[in-house]
């Protein structure tokens, strides 16, 4: 598996005043005719999360399951999270694969789950022997979360929900209904599973292909069902034995811009169902500042967002590195563990 690249490419410092002035000034005058892409990973709050021991044939792993959360005001487009294992003696042991929520646009106040793996080969160790000393706890690190202007059509919801246990894998079960006025297309279903003390212990989704049939017109309804990854029901332990649930639905067409109307919950018996936001469409607001403004206060306030912009990427790039020389640190560490 390939570890994503971190960080964006060093800009060189060498650059004239001159011409980060024009480049900024262009910037500043188009700006509003473009989504926000700045990152803000300090919005992405991990809520919950479980760990558990998953073997197969192939390999051997521990697999943290767990749910984060939109707690800005932007929507941002594919968390991507980074996270490393303490063992009860204070010391860090493993270190995951990055890996994405499990959705594309997070809209303020929206939950996604993530799956994130650790393999022995990314332990101090080299194996998964540590795992004698007891894990205290896994910390996480939002390495990306990308603001933007667009988020998903909104008006796919959940209708009804219910859930099984066959041969020890829990299912959820629902129906969606398209309440707005546009086709949705490529739907898909994303399942997090909680135990009875409200924390994520498990999740799934209904598959790699979307649902079919793979348009949904309005008023029209479709089944759907999701099962729980890895957690056998009739051998967990007590705190893996699955309570409820919540659904978030996935669609990859019509994508829309602006500003996104919030999420919505729709409780079910015995379950805790999340669909995605209900309220209708929020196209792009019209921007109707007169440019000759944008270009008088463009003029009045470059010259300080130039030396800011300077300095931010001065420490972009100096954070970019260090953590491209602490991730060379831990692959060295595991090499001489081997040895």
């Amino acid at each position: 598996m390939v570890k994503e690249s971190l960080g964006a490419n060093q800009v060189s410092m060498k650059k004239s005043i001159v011409s980060a002035i024009m480049v900024l000034t262009l910037l500043f005058l188009v700006f509003p005719l473009f989504p926000n892409v700045s990152s803000q990973p300090e919005n992405i709050k991990v809520l919950s999360y479980s760990w558990y021991v998953y073997s197969n044939e192939y390999f051997t792993v521990v697999t943290v399951v767990g749910e984060v959360q939109n707690i800005g005001t932007t929507t941002v487009t594919l968390p991507l999270l980074d996270g490393k294992i303490y063992t009860s003696d204070g010391v860090v042991q493993a270190y995951s694969i990055p890996t994405r929520a499990y959705t594309k646009y997070l809209v303020p106040q929206q939950k996604a789950p993530f799956y994130m793996d650790f393999p022995p080969d990314a332990s101090t160790t080299g194996d998964l022997s540590w795992l004698s000393l007891g894990v205290d706890r896994v910390e996480f690190e939002v390495l990306e979360a990308n603001a933007t202007s667009n988020y998903q059509y909104p008006d796919i919801t959940i209708k009804e929900s219910s859930a099984s246990v066959v041969d020890g894998v829990y299912w959820a079960n629902g129906v969606i209904q398209n309440t707005g006025s546009q086709t949705a297309k490529n739907i898909r279903v994303v399942g997090t599973f909680y135990n009875a003390s409200g924390s994520a212990v498990a999740m799934g989704y209904t598959g790699d292909d979307p649902l079919t049939p793979t348009s949904l017109a309005p008023s029209q309804t479709l089944s759907f069902k999701v099962g729980a990854w890895d957690l056998n029901q009739t051998e967990v332990s007590s705190n893996q034995k699955i309570s409820s649930f919540s659904f978030l639905v996935l669609v990859e067409e019509p994508i829309l811009s602006g500003v996104a109307p919030p999420p919505s919950t729709t409780p079910s018996p015995n379950t805790s169902s999340t669909a995605n936001p209900t309220d209708s469409n929020s196209n792009s607001p019209v921007d109707s500042t007169p440019w000759a403004i944008y270009a008088i206060v463009s003029v009045v306030v470059i010259f300080g967002l130039v030396g800011a912009l300077l300095l931010l990427r001065q420490r972009k790039s100096q954070a970019a590195m260090k953590r491209k020389i602490q991730r060379q640190q831990r692959r060295q560490v595991v090499k001489n563990k081997k040895r």
